[in-house]
């Protein structure tokens, strides 16, 4: 195999895995406000930055009949887009690949939700944050770096032809 097609399966395959890491993440969120007993928050950073790209590209916020929808898309699209980077990079240096993804839901948790999100005016600042939600940021990512790595493998264990057996 050619470094382009390695590096574009790679791509591909880590661009999957990201969607399904996002999609347990989801379902890992959804399941821990269930039981604490917590309302669904109104406005998530994933639909302030749908609404700040909306109002950007079309002079008018995102209505609000949409923003669950957008939300999703947004947050589906960003796990989507680190899981390629996360195939792509981790193609080069295996290493990235090291704590069964939980080093990298780490990495991507510190670097979006405390530094990247409140940036962006998206979130209150780290310090302004109740400590039980920087734990639900924190073991949401852990899950999606998990999947992450989960999913990448056996979609790898799908498309790479096994040894025959003797």
């Amino acid at each position: 195999m050619t470094r382009v097609a390695a590096a574009s399966t790679d791509l591909i395959v880590g661009l999957s895995a990201g969607l399904a890491a996002s999609w347990a993440m989801n379902q890992f969120q959804q399941t821990w406000t269930y039981l604490a007993e917590e309302p669904e928050p109104e406005e998530t950073a994933a639909s302030k930055a749908a609404d700040a790209l909306t109002e950007q590209a079309c002079g008018a916020p995102i209505k609000k009949s949409n923003k669950i929808a957008a939300d999703t898309v947004l947050h589906y699209l960003t796990g989507a887009v680190i899981g390629g980077a996360y195939g792509l990079v981790g193609g080069i240096f295996p290493k990235l690949f090291t704590g069964r993804g939980l080093l990298f839901g780490a990495g991507v948790w510190l670097l979006a939700d405390e530094l990247a999100v409140p940036a962006l005016q998206l979130a209150p600042l780290p310090t302004q944050t109740e400590p039980k939600d920087h734990a639900l940021g924190l073991t949401s990512h852990l899950v999606f770096g998990a999947v992450l790595v989960l999913s990448r493998r056996w979609i790898n264990s799908l498309i790479s032809p096994s040894p025959p057996e003797p």
